[in-house]
């Protein structure tokens, strides 16, 4: 009787596994499924930008979890190991560096009207009459050719008491730039000026408070690359 009984269990699940079989069968003969393990595209002739591309990159791993994007990932891996990209449709432009600015020419076209209308700004820290005071900053009055730090009745930073040579037209030309790049360290609080022209005008302006002030430098020829001395 035992015996029947497990004969018959079996049966029934030998019949339902062949039942299970049978649909799942036809199931696939009504909508067939195809898993081709590749994609759809042959990446060398059609890859995406690389922009595209860096943007897919940053999003991993968290579009991992799309539907579908493990199995696309690893399909694009297959299909380009070992393949070359294509190159760039157009070729990188090449930059040069730009040349520095001729002080030689900018001075020689420089206004000294101009200068001293942007100098105005520097009235807050300093003063420009001849034998007039010191205030924030040293007296201006012939600063064009003379010693740096060298007014004896102004207290200057260890920085610019330490900083040798004279204040000729390509020094104060770098320093009215920046200051703090010029000679780090120094105590003025003055971002400096951008525009090469304006810097001119200011040093032309300066050159004037002086009864003897040096020459210009000389422009410079075409061919030279960088400013005077």
């Amino acid at each position: 009787m035992n015996r029947s009984r497990w004969l018959t269990a079996g049966v029934s699940v030998i019949g339902a596994i062949g039942v299970g079989w049978g649909l799942n069968w036809f199931s696939e003969q009504l909508m067939p499924v195809n898993y081709p393990g590749k994609l759809a595209y042959k990446p060398v002739e059609e890859m995406p930008p690389r922009a595209d591309l860096g943007s897919i990159q940053r999003d991993w791993p968290n579009s991992l979890d799309k539907p579908g994007e493990k199995n696309r990932m690893l399909a694009y891996q297959h299909e380009i190991e070992g393949k070359v990209a294509p190159p760039d449709a157009e070729p990188r432009a090449v930059t040069t560096p730009e040349a520095p600015p001729d002080l030689g020419s900018l001075l020689a076209n420089a206004d000294p009207a101009t200068g001293k209308q942007k100098a105005q700004a520097c009235l807050s820290c300093h003063d420009f009459s001849q034998g007039g005071p010191d205030r924030i900053g040293p007296n201006l009055w012939g600063v064009v050719g003379r010693d740096v730090a060298s007014r004896p009745s102004f207290s200057y930073s260890k920085a610019m008491s330490a900083h040798p040579g004279i204040w000729s037209y390509s020094k104060l030309f770098d320093y009215l730039a920046s200051p703090a790049r010029a000679i780090p360290g120094n105590r003025m609080g003055f971002a400096g000026m951008r525009s090469p022209q304006d810097r001119a005008a200011v040093i032309s302006y300066l050159a004037t408070l002086t009864s003897n002030p040096p020459p210009f430098p000389s422009p410079q020829a075409p061919d030279q690359g960088t400013h005077a001395q």
